[in-house]
């Protein structure tokens, strides 16, 4: 499914900021403006004003230690006029932060940031294009969420439960045990968290996951231990409290008891530089374990290569060329995960092999 090309202005001032309740400022802002939101969503809403030439959006987080401010922001209309923003800054001695290709604000868009003196964070922006809710959650799953963002075909609702890195954190997770498809942890863990209030939360995941369910976290992984106080970021990294290392949510996740945790998104540029630790965007999946009575079910897959072995969790040992049978939980997880491309996967009474994508 591809996503909707807009054409934009060449220069519009850009305000956004962080609401408690979305609902209820959507409301409010339509009333003051007297339009309403050109983009609405669970987790964004943006108002474009014509005069004054304004693009205003609301983020649905608590107010941080700034207020209700998220950020500022200049949508230009190309890299170029971007590029002559960041070269008379950092002529000045200004620190500035650019990121590409980034998705924000349900669009596509190449953004410079920068910190006044005073704390605000400042975006200077271009859209290349609008981005479609489903692309989104496929582009925060990666190639997990193959199955219904490519195929557009209609799924079942699935139970979610999201925190995000601004929530406190709930004793309880307001769901039964064993209810949820998915629990989403979006900058949890650069949330300044003990390790026993991290441990505490996964426990609680682990309760309410279905057997079989996934556990996503998104985060800003260094790529070493970072020393000393946590950076000061600009823009919504700005609520980064604790910047793990990247292999440790991994770890985390497995003394948890989660299995087959993937890597799922791991950008190869950083998005900042600290304190000499280079700061990435990084995403994991991982799974709670089949029930045992599911775990006696099996399919066979086909391990293609390029290694002649590898070795998933559980000891599940895939050779080159061999058909084995691993459990289906086993099986969902491999054809769903970024290797799948690796694997065939033989449905039961069938000789076929099929791939995980659909033939062109």
């Amino acid at each position: 499914m591809s996503s909707l090309t807009v054409i934009e202005e060449p220069v519009k001032f850009h305000m956004s900021l962080n609401v408690p309740d979305l609902v209820r400022a959507v409301e409010f802002y339509t009333l003051l403006f007297g339009l309403k939101p050109a983009k609405h969503h669970a987790d964004y809403a943006k108002f474009e004003l014509e005069d004054p030439p304004v693009i205003f959006s609301l983020a649905p987080h608590p107010p941080g230690p700034g207020a209700s401010l998220s950020h500022i922001g200049l949508r230009v209309g190309s890299d170029e006029t971007i590029q002559h923003y960041r070269k008379r800054l950092e002529a000045a001695g200004v620190c500035t932060q650019a990121q590409d290709g980034t998705v924000c604000g349900y669009a596509k868009q190449n953004k410079l940031w920068v910190t006044d003196p005073f704390g605000n964070f400042w975006e200077i922006y271009r859209v290349e294009e609008d981005v479609l809710p489903e692309m989104v959650r496929k582009s925060f799953e990666g190639k997990v969420a193959r199955a219904d963002a490519e195929s557009g075909a209609k799924t079942r609702p699935e139970a979610v439960w999201e925190h995000f890195v601004t929530n406190g954190l709930p004793e309880r997770i307001p769901h039964k045990g064993n209810s949820l498809d998915e629990v989403r942890l979006v900058g949890t863990f650069n949330a300044e968290l003990t390790d026993a209030q991290r441990a505490a939360l996964l426990k609680e995941v682990a309760r309410v996951l279905k057997p079989g369910g996934k556990i996503l976290t998104h985060g800003l992984m260094g790529d070493k231990p970072f020393p000393g106080a946590p950076p000061k970021l600009p823009g919504l990294a700005a609520m980064v409290a604790y910047v793990p290392a990247q292999t440790e949510p991994i770890n985390v996740l497995r003394r948890a008891g989660f299995v087959g945790a993937q890597v799922v998104k791991f950008t190869e540029k950083a998005w900042f530089v600290a304190d000499g630790v280079e700061l990435r965007e990084v995403k994991f999946v991982a799974w709670k374990p089949a029930s045992p009575k599911n775990a006696s079910e099996t399919k066979q897959v086909l391990y293609k290569g390029p290694f002649a072995r590898a070795t998933a969790d559980g000891g599940h040992v895939f050779e080159r060329g061999k058909r084995v049978s691993v459990p289906v939980a086993v099986w969902e997880q491999l054809r769903l995960g970024p290797i799948a491309e690796q694997f065939l996967f033989f449905e039961p009474n069938t000789g076929a092999g099929c791939s995980s994508t659909r033939p062109t």
